[in-house]
């Protein structure tokens, strides 16, 4: 299917979801207008295929085989470029590379031996608006998360909860059963910091309307990221960097989208709460951050700046 009206440009038809549906859909179609106006005339002389799959092994991410896009075997006397998205489990699509000039695939958290795979950014939900940015001092909520309490979530929900040294360790509260007890348990710790809002909910989704959490978002000082389903990447780093919020993290992969970054990245939990206490006390370090990660944003995770990392990779595999 073709998208935007332009004739190279198309969705695969064994993708898991209508592209509209995509939340990826909006960063795409910004991507791929930057590509038009970056490439200019060379723009025609590629072919860009966007895929999204989905179908993730929820008990073993990452084993089950790749499901090869169609345009794979498609021939076409234009360069080939698949931009892959949706995949969290880290399916591994080299083993159809050779079949396209260059594959960027969100969720992949190394560098593949295969020389023109590249890691992409996830980008932004669609529905989660933007809102102009707010020097640190003006914002109202000190600290931010509202989000699923998934099973790679335990531990972090362990940290707020005073009741944490008695509840059973994560590998045993993985189970659904046990992670709706703990949402009915408590599922507010609001008050562990002062002026900040930290909610877990019992799905994705299942909080603020996406209208909401981009306004609490941009009046947020820092927003807390702990993994998300399968991988530690997920929408609300890039979101959370696009609004400006100083990000605290559990580690993420050495991609050129975090190598380098000003997210915080921490191995636990106590640790990354004591930062944040550290933090809040120093305004001045909390604003250079805020000014970091808005730099950071514009110039290594933007629809453009994505664009024109996507372009120096197409001239490195022209040059090579």
């Amino acid at each position: 299917m073709r998208l935007f009206g332009l004739t190279n440009v198309y969705y695969e038809e064994q993708s898991d979801y209508d592209f509209e549906q995509l939340n990826e859909s909006v960063y795409i179609k910004k991507i791929i207008g930057e590509l038009r106006e970056s490439l200019g005339k060379r723009f025609t002389e590629f072919e860009f295929f966007i895929y999204s799959n989905h179908k993730v092994n929820k008990r073993n991410p990452g084993s089950e085989k790749d499901v090869m896009p169609s345009s794979a075997d498609l021939p076409s006397d234009k360069k080939k470029i698949l931009l892959y998205f949706s995949d969290e489990g880290g399916l591994d699509p080299s083993y159809y590379a050779d079949k396209y000039f260059a594959i960027f695939k969100a969720y992949i958290g190394v560098q593949f031996e295969t020389r023109n795979v590249f890691p992409l950014a996830l980008g932004y939900v669609n529905s989660v608006p933007e809102f102009p940015d707010k020097i640190i001092k003006d914002r109202k909520f000190n600290v931010f998360f509202r989000g699923n309490l998934n099973m790679n979530r335990i531990n972090f929900y362990r940290t707020f909860s005073n009741l944490g040294f008695l509840l059973p360790p994560e590998k045993w509260l993985t189970h659904e059963y046990y992670r709706k007890f703990l949402i009915k348990l408590k599922s507010d710790f609001s008050n562990f910091f002062s002026d900040s809002i930290i909610i877990f909910n019992s799905g994705f989704k299942a909080g603020y309307s996406p209208e909401k959490y981009g306004e609490v978002l941009a009046d947020s000082k820092i927003v807390l990221c702990p993994k998300g389903y399968f991988m530690t990447e997920c929408f609300r780093h890039f979101e959370a960097m696009r609004a400006g919020c100083i990000i605290i993290s559990e580690p993420l992969p050495p991609t050129p989208f975090y190598q380098g970054s000003p997210i915080i990245q921490i191995d636990n939990w106590d640790t990354g709460l004591r930062i944040t206490k550290e933090l809040l006390q120093d305004e001045r370090q909390m604003e250079a951050i805020h000014q970091q990660t808005r730099q950071w944003w514009v110039e290594k995770c933007s629809e453009k700046a994505t664009a024109n990392y996507i372009i120096n990779n197409i001239e490195k595999l022209e040059a090579y």
